[in-house]
C-alpha cells in the first residue's frame, strides 16, 4: 500500500503541473477582473478555468490511464525529462496554444529521436548523455506514443467544443491611433494524471527499489508513475462570430485526429512509417494555426464602435437579449421606434414603453431585422446586452495618450 501511495505522490513533483495549476488560477481572476472593468459585471466566475483544468482533466486522465495501461505506452527518464522541458518552454513562449499534444509529444519524441541519432555520430558529452536511449527507437513504443498523440488531439477537440458551449469571453484592446474594439480570447486546459510505464535498469534512474511497485513482464521489469500531461489550447476571434469560429476549429482538430489515428495504424503494419503520425500532427498543427488567424481578418467594422448603431459584444445568458438572438457584432439601430447610437440613447429609448421592447437589429450582412419581448417594470435595464461603454472606451484612450 506504501508503495502504491509514494507511486501517486509523485504525480505532485513535476513543476509543469504547478506552474499550469498556478497560471490558470490567475488567468480566471484576471478574466473577471478585466471584465468587471470593460462590462461592470462578471460573465462566469473565476474558478471555470480552473474547474476544468482540475476536475474534468481528472476524469478524462482516468480514461486516457486505462488505454495507456491496455496499450502498453512504454517511456522512460530522458522522454519524461524531455517532455517537461519542452512543455514548460512552449507554454512560456507560446501559452497555452504551445501546450496542444500537436506540439509538446510530437517535439518530444521527434527531438529525442534526432538527439539519439546525432549521439551516434557524436559522442555523447555529460549534458547528451541523459538524453541518450535506445528506448524511443523501438517501433512499438512510438506506436504507443502515436496512439496517445491522437487521443490528445481528440481532447483538444473536446475542450473547443467547451469554449463554443460558453462562446462569451469578450474584452476590449487598443488598436492603431488609439482606436479600441472587441475581441474574444479563450485559453484555457485539461490536466490529465496518464499512467505510464518506465522501464527499470539496474544502473539506471528507475531502479528497482523497496519505495516503488514494480511490475514484471517476461524478463522486463517496469515501474508505474503517474504523468501530467496537460493539453491545452488559445483561441483568440478578432471578427467572426465566436461559436462559428470555435466549431470550425474542432472540427479541423478533430479532423487531424482522425488523420493520426489512420497513420498510426499504417505504422502497424509498416514500421518505417512511425515517424509519419508526430510529423504530421506537428505540421498540421501549425497549417491550422495560420489558417485560422489568416480567415479571421481583424481589419473589419465588426466589434467596433461606429455611428451606425449601438454595437453589440455579446449577451449574457438567461436575459432577454439572449431570448431575442441577439449575436455579437450585430447593430442595434432603433429602439421602440427611436434611431439609436450608443448607450444611453438605448436606454432612454427602453423606457419609453416598460411593457415590451422592440429593436431594430443588422446582421453580419447588414440586413436588418425586427426583434422583440415583453419586459416587466424593471427589466429596462436587464436585457443582458455588452457593448462597448463609452467611459472605457475615454479611459483607455487616455492611457494610450499617457
Amino acid at each position: 500500500m506504501g508503495n502504491i501511495t509514494t507511486s501517486l505522490l509523485s504525480y505532485f513533483i513535476h513543476p509543469l503541473l504547478w506552474i499550469v495549476l498556478i497560471t490558470t488560477v490567475l488567468v480566471g481572476i484576471i478574466r473577471v477582473r478585466k471584465e468587471r472593468q470593460f462590462f461592470n459585471t462578471r460573465l462566469y466566475p473565476a474558478t471555470l478555468e480552473s474547474t476544468r483544468l482540475l476536475l474534468t482533466g481528472l476524469f478524462l486522465g482516468l480514461i486516457v490511464s486505462a488505454m495507456t495501461w491496455y496499450t502498453g505506452v512504454i517511456v522512460d527518464f530522458s522522454w519524461l525529462l524531455l517532455f517537461n522541458i519542452v512543455s514548460v518552454v512552449l507554454f512560456a513562449t507560446l501559452g497555452y496554444r504551445g501546450l496542444t499534444a500537436s506540439y509538446t509529444l510530437a517535439l518530444t519524441t521527434l527531438g529525442l529521436i534526432g538527439i539519439n541519432l546525432l549521439l551516434l555520430i557524436k559522442p555523447e558529452d555529460s549534458i547528451t548523455a541523459v538524453f541518450s536511449t535506445q528506448l524511443i527507437m523501438q517501433p512499438n513504443v512510438l506506436i504507443g506514443l502515436s496512439i496517445l498523440l491522437a487521443v490528445g488531439l481528440f481532447i483538444e477537440g473536446f475542450l473547443l467544443y467547451l469554449f463554443s458551449r460558453k462562446p462569451l469571453q469578450p474584452e476590449l484592446i487598443k488598436i492603431r491611433r488609439g482606436t479600441i474594439k472587441g475581441q474574444f480570447k479563450y485559453r484555457g486546459a485539461f490536466l490529465l494524471p496518464v499512467f505510464m510505464l518506465f522501464p527499470v535498469a539496474k544502473d539506471g534512474f528507475f531502479s528497482t527499489s523497496e519505495w516503488w511497485p514494480i511490475f514484471s513482464v517476461g524478463k522486463m521489469e517496469f515501474l508505474p508513475l503517474f504523468v501530467p500531461l496537460v493539453i491545452g489550447t488559445r483561441v483568440i476571434v478578432r471578427s467572426q462570430l465566436p461559436k462559428r469560429l470555435l466549431k470550425k476549429r474542432m472540427f479541423a482538430i478533430i479532423a487531424l485526429a482522425v488523420i493520426v489515428t489512420l497513420l498510426t495504424i499504417v505504422t502497424y503494419f509498416y514500421n518505417w512509417f512511425t515517424l509519419m503520425p508526430f510529423v504530421m500532427a506537428l505540421l498540421g498543427h501549425i497549417a491550422i494555426d495560420i489558417y485560422f488567424w489568416v480567415v479571421d481578418e481583424p481589419d473589419t467594422e465588426r466589434y467596433h464602435q461606429t455611428s451606425k448603431g449601438v454595437c453589440v459584444i455579446g449577451t449574457r445568458e438567461d436575459t432577454a437579449s439572449r431570448k431575442m438572438g441577439i449575436l455579437p457584432g450585430e447593430l442595434i439601430t432603433s429602439c421602440n421606434g427611436n434611431p439609436v447610437k450608443n448607450r444611453q440613447e438605448l436606454y432612454d429609448a427602453l423606457n419609453i414603453n416598460r411593457a415590451y421592447v422592440k429593436l431594430t437589429v443588422c446582421d453580419e450582412f447588414n440586413e436588418p431585422r425586427f426583434v422583440e419581448t415583453a419586459l416587466f417594470e424593471t427589466d429596462s435595464f436587464e436585457l443582458g446586452l455588452l457593448f462597448i461603454e463609452e467611459s472605457v472606451v475615454e479611459e483607455m484612450k487616455d492611457s494610450v495618450e499617457s
